[in-house]
């Protein structure tokens, strides 16, 4: 059970999944023609923030 408070396999990866899931999200959308580049980028831009700003983190301890 304490594995499961912890993470367990996914500790210290759902940011980079979660990050990963939107910019898949934002490309599909774009590709089926629900998004201009424009709105995918702003959406894509943010998410690769969090992912160095999580990498940024986690080297630093």
């Amino acid at each position: 059970m304490s594995d499961i408070s912890t993470g367990g396999f996914l500790a210290g990866k759902k940011t980079y999944i979660t990050a990963i899931t939107g910019i898949v999200g934002a490309l599909g959308a774009y590709l089926v023609g629900d998004m201009n580049l424009i709105e995918a980028f702003q959406v894509v831009w943010p998410l690769i923030s969090v992912a160095f700003l999580r990498k940024g983190i986690a080297a630093g301890r």
